[in-house]
This record gives structure tokens, C-alpha cells and sequence, in this order.
């Protein structure tokens, strides 16, 4: 039993062929550089556990089915926002669809200036040339990162990511050392932590209008994503953050968990669809 109306199944099959959504499967295809992520904006009636359903059935039948789970979280930033995070498909990097509710568009890009963010080999390149980084180590260099992964803050921070009510995570530091160097000794971490890591790559995120640095692991155990959010210190190796970043319970790390979501939810009516609407509007795609 389908909810939507034709000419409402006819109105989301649309936005797959937007220019928005064209733009953002140009950079998924990687046609020049390496692409790390990618942050599509739009604004949407649709419940996102329904357009999750719609975006796993748009890229299967493109052949390029997602094969990692996805996860949904609230902003942290913006109060009536989230985000549909990790869409991963088939031979293409990792994508974030976050949305905010529209009282008028069942779905559509966002209004703003940059409504597709992406974060590729070039980007980082120069993001990183704005920083001082040190790539060689001292003994004391390597005692204070030794110490930063055996510490109380990294213990919390890898408790928690295994925990089944988070579902995405920041681990929060201060550092002189590139972020390669981070990189490498977090994997020997993880490694020890019996985690297994598909894929580290670096990438860049906006914080209250400015851009940070972060390495993005893309997890098989815990199948999750989840980052270490660096700010440049350089007084320091590594250490865990001594100041607050998205949220005020711990500077050291940030945490979505499962209950913000259906808080959000509330303020707004989203609209649920039925799984004959979610296949109605893939096969209209």
C-alpha cells in the first residue's frame, strides 16, 4: 500500500536527477583526483530512515550497491538538523546527505551557498600548508603520542565508540605532528583494541565557520566510522583536547548517540513511506 501520490513519487525521483545530485556523483567518481568525502545538503519532509531505504535502492540500481552500514545522527551544531552519514558505495568513496526540515519540499537542495562539499587529495594538500607540522619525532615526541594512546582519554573514547548506543564519535586532541603521523600510530592502537580499519584518510570539517582537521577510520570492527579531530598546538605532540569542540560533556572527545535522533524527529512531521513508496520512487528514479 503506497502512501505518496504519483505526482509525489514523481517529485522525489526528481531530485535524483538535480543538478545538486548530479554534482555529487560527479565527485563521487574520483574523475581527477582522489576524493576522501563529500557533504550533500539538502532540505526534506521525508523521514531519513525512509530516504536511507531510497538511497541504498538508487545506487543497487546503478550497480554499486552501498556495502557499509550507514549511520543517522543529529548535527551537534544546527538544532533541527542531521545527518544520513557513511553512505558508502560500491568502488566510491564515503558520503554524508544531511538534511534539515523543509516545511515546503518533500526534498531539495539546501539553500546555501555550498550545498555539495567536497574534501579531495588537492583540498588537504593545501589545508595542511596553513600549519607548521613537524614529521620527524623525539624521544620525548614519541614518549608524549606512546602516552596519548595508553591514556584515560583514549580508554573513554574507545569505550565508548564500542558502545551500542553511539553511533558516531570524535576523539578530540592537540598536536604538532602531521596528522600521517597521527595515522599511523592510531592504527597500531586500534590494531591492539582488536579493531579492524577498512580505510583511514584525512579530511576537513566546518566547526562554528571554520575548518578543522580529522581522520576519518572507516571501521569493519566496530563496523563504524569514527574520527580524531585535531587542533593545531605547537607546544605539544599529542595530547587529549584541553578545550570543548562541539559539545560541553568532555573536550575530549564528541559523541551522537542513538537517543538524539528520535528527539529531533519531534519538532517536525516527517513523513514516513511505506516500502512500497520507497520502491515506487527507486524504480521511477
Amino acid at each position: 500500500m503506497t502512501t505518496l501520490s504519483t505526482k509525489e513519487v514523481q517529485a522525489i525521483a526528481a531530485y535524483f536527477h538535480s543538478a545538486q545530485w548530479q554534482r555529487t556523483i560527479e565527485a563521487l567518481k574520483q574523475p581527477d583526483e582522489p576524493v576522501y568525502h563529500i557533504h550533500t545538503y539538502i532540505q526534506t519532509q521525508i523521514h531519513p530512515l525512509a530516504l536511507e531505504e531510497i538511497v541504498k535502492g538508487y545506487f543497487a540500481k546503478r550497480g554499486q550497491p552501498v556495502h557499509r552500514k550507514i549511520e543517522i545522527f543529529t548535527s551537534g551544531q544546527v538544532a533541527d538538523s542531521g545527518s544520513i552519514h557513511g553512505i558508502e558505495p560500491h568502488g566510491m568513496p564515503h558520503f554524508d546527505l544531511l538534511w534539515s526540515y523543509s516545511e515546503t519540499d518533500l526534498i531539495a537542495p539546501a539553500d546555501r551557498a555550498e550545498n555539495v562539499e567536497t574534501w579531495g587529495e588537492s583540498f588537504m594538500v593545501d589545508f595542511y600548508k596553513k600549519y607548521p607540522f613537524r614529521t620527524e619525532l623525539s624521544a620525548s615526541d614519541e614518549a608524549e603520542v606512546e602516552a596519548y594512546f595508553q591514556s584515560k582519554a583514549w580508554e573513554k573514547y574507545c569505550a565508548l565508540n564500542e558502545h551500542p548506543d553511539v553511533v558516531h564519535i570524535h576523539a578530540n586532541v592537540e598536536t604538532s605532528l602531521h596528522p600521517d603521523i597521527i595515522r599511523k600510530h592510531a592504527l597500531v592502537a586500534m590494531e591492539k583494541q582488536g579493531w579492524e580499519i577498512e580505510e583511514a584518510v584525512p579530511v576537513a570539517f566546518q566547526m562554528r565557520g571554520q575548518m578543522h582537521g580529522k581522520i576519518v577510520f572507516l571501521g569493519n570492527k566496530p563496523e563504524k566510522i569514527f574520527d580524531i579531530a585535531w587542533a593545531f598546538n605547537p607546544a605539544v605532540a599529542l595530547i587529549p583536547s584541553t578545550r570543548y569542540w562541539l559539545t560541553t560533556e568532555d573536550p575530549t572527545y564528541d559523541a551522537r548517540t542513538m537517543k538524539e535522533v528520535p528527539l529531533l524527529l519531534k519538532k517536525n512531521s516527517y513523513r514516513w513511506l511505506s516500502l512500497a513508496d520507497i520502491e515506487a520512487v527507486v524504480n521511477a528514479v
